[in-house]
């Protein structure tokens, strides 16, 4: 019980984390300088945390077993 607590508090700071490096990412990446430069970052942004989200689903679920 304990293994299975432990990997969702840790898949949670995981999550926060990945957040905020996908963000830094992608800001870096298009640089916004306008409100349409920030609502590309922001598109930009969604694709990286969703391609990310797959990559730790992944990753999670071969730890997991």
């Amino acid at each position: 019980m304990t293994n299975s607590s432990l990997m969702g508090c840790g898949a949670f700071l995981l999550y926060i984390a990945f957040f905020s490096i996908t963000g830094t990412i992608s800001f870096n990446v298009v640089e916004p300088h306008s409100f349409i430069g920030i609502l590309i970052f922001l598109v930009v942004w969604g694709i990286v945390q969703f391609v990310g989200q797959a990559i730790l689903a992944v990753l999670f679920s071969l730890l997991a077993r």
